[in-house]
Order: C-alpha cells, then sequence, then structure tokens
C-alpha cells in the first residue's frame, strides 16, 4: 500500500479537495512507467468493485506481446462532473511525471488537463485530436430508444461507417428533419464538434492510420472489469485497493513469465487476428439472431 518507507507503493496519492472530492490513484512503478509506451488505452468506470459512492476507473490496454490485457492504473473518486475529471486526470498524469521523469464530463475533463498543460490548443481541440467513442455504447445508446423507427435507427447506426463530412452531414439532417420523439436531442449532442470527431473519421483530427489502427470499443475495458470482478464485488473502498492490488500483482507477474519463458497463463489462442475472428462471429451471430425475430 502507501508507505513513506516503500519504494514502490501501490497507493501512488491521495488528495482531498474543497468540493468535497477524494480522488486515490493506485498503481505500481512498472504500470505507469509503461503507460507512455502505449499505442493507446482505455479509460473507464467499473460499477460494481466498491460500495457506496465511490466510483473505481480502470486504465487498461490489450498488449499484444503477451497477448494479454493488463490494468495500468486503478483511480478512486466520489464526483463524475467536468471538473471532477479534470483533477483525476491532473492526479494521475502527475503520478506518471514523477515516476517516468481518457461520458463527457470525462473526456471534457481530459480536454481540460491537456490545454493546461499544453494551451496550443483549446479543451475541444485536443480531444479532436485525440478521442475517440465506444461504438458498443453508441449502438448500446441508440438501441435503448424503442420510439424511433427501424429506419431513423439504421441512419443513426450508419454515421460512423461514413467517409465524407458531407455525407454525414446528410444522414444527420435526414434524422433531424424525421420529426419523431427524441431525433432531434440525439443530432443536437452529436453534433457537439468533439462527440462528431470522436464517433467520424470524417471529422477527426486524429492521423487516419492511428484512427484505424486502434479500437473503436472499449471491450478492453469491460474485459479487465470482469476479470478483477472474480475477487469480490461490493465492496469497501480499503477492501477493492488490496484485491485490486494483488489481482494486478499476479497479472503483471503472468505477463513478465510469458514475455521472459514464452509461457502462456492459457493455450487459447489471444492474438490480434483471433480476436478480430471471435469479434466478427459474435457480430454475426447477432444479426443474424436480430433478423430471425
Amino acid at each position: 500500500m502507501k508507505h513513506e518507507k516503500s519504494e514502490d507503493p501501490y497507493i501512488r496519492s491521495i488528495r482531498f479537495l474543497d468540493s468535497g472530492q477524494y480522488i486515490v490513484v493506485c498503481a505500481t512503478k512498472q504500470q505507469l512507467k509503461a503507460i507512455p509506451e502505449l499505442t493507446y488505452f482505455e479509460i473507464d468506470m467499473a460499477f460494481k468493485r466498491i460500495h457506496g459512492v465511490t466510483n473505481e476507473w480502470e486504465v487498461s490496454a490489450y498488449v499484444s506481446r503477451i497477448q494479454k490485457t493488463l490494468t495500468f492504473a486503478r483511480i478512486f473518486t466520489n464526483i463524475e462532473t467536468a471538473d471532477a475529471y479534470q483533477n483525476l486526470f491532473e492526479d494521475l498524469f502527475n503520478c506518471i511525471e514523477k515516476d517516468t521523469d481518457q461520458h463527457k464530463g470525462q473526456a471534457l475533463g481530459l480536454g481540460r488537463y491537456l490545454n493546461s498543460k499544453y494551451p496550443n490548443l483549446t479543451p475541444v481541440e485536443h480531444l479532436q485530436h485525440i478521442y475517440k467513442l465506444c461504438q458498443v455504447h453508441y449502438k448500446r445508446n441508440i438501441d435503448k430508444n424503442k420510439q424511433i423507427s427501424s429506419e431513423i435507427r439504421s441512419a443513426m447506426y450508419l454515421v460512423p461507417t461514413l467517409d465524407t463530412q458531407e455525407e454525414v452531414l446528410i444522414v444527420l439532417d435526414k434524422i433531424q428533419s424525421s420529426g419523431e420523439l427524441g431525433a432531434e436531442a440525439w443530432v443536437k449532442d452529436k453534433r457537439v464538434s468533439w462527440v462528431l470527431s470522436g464517433i467520424s473519421i470524417a471529422f477527426t483530427k486524429m492521423d487516419h492510420i492511428i484512427w484505424n489502427q486502434t479500437p473503436n470499443n472499449t471491450n478492453v475495458g469491460e474485459s479487465a472489469h470482469a476479470n478483477v470482478n472474480h475477487d469480490g464485488r461490493n465492496l469497501s473502498l480499503l477492501a477493492g485497493i488490496v484485491r485490486g492490488c494483488n489481482f494486478d500483482k499476479r497479472q503483471w507477474e503472468s505477463g513478465n513469465v510469458y514475455e521472459k519463458y514464452n509461457i502462456p497463463d492459457s493455450y487459447r489462442d489471444k492474438s490480434e487476428l483471433a480476436r478480430s475472428i471471435q469479434a466478427e462471429k459474435r457480430a454475426a451471430k447477432k444479426q443474424s439472431a436480430a433478423c430471425s425475430k
């Protein structure tokens, strides 16, 4: 845990703010040092592990060289606003900098933090260069509105697949002018510049090679939640930190063994190709089930 004499405390920082927010950043030195080397990382909230008002955020990524999803930091906090997320990212990146010498509020908080460090771009401009919306959540939110017709729902699904800004705007205009309940509000939300750039390759300022090479979902984060949840749910904050620490150490030790001795923790093929094939099979199965209804 955190101790003045420890050379590598798992609790890297604890901060209490006047707003009532508290932030606890947890990671080992090895985890933090690996973050700047990542092509991308996902940050997602785990809903089930910690009891009460405290939320846990996992910073995770799939590491192809060891065919494994790893958690690089756990952050515990109790408030969900753009300002609160800015504080969260400040603490996380401060810990990274110290040891090495990503919900709208969450994204805006990241943009504000980056602007505070690199003011040559506005918070929104920073997000337009780095933010990519999870397509699973995008489609899930569309499916929640049962009052929208299948035609308009199909148009909503189409937006992330279009290649030009003109095509995207035509589809958004069609959805907005449909007059269907909730359609106008949906389009208003998606027309926000940094939201649209996170959905559409036509609007992003991210290099298109990087866009195509990075995932369009948070499946890595979701799998990280599922894995650590086996060690307990509805825990106190202290128990959640202790069990998270033990889980992370096991996972990283397993990754180190694979890298050093080429011994995987499972004989199941977890390569990028195998994962892509499985994802396509799941999508085809889901589409087949939907067509048969």
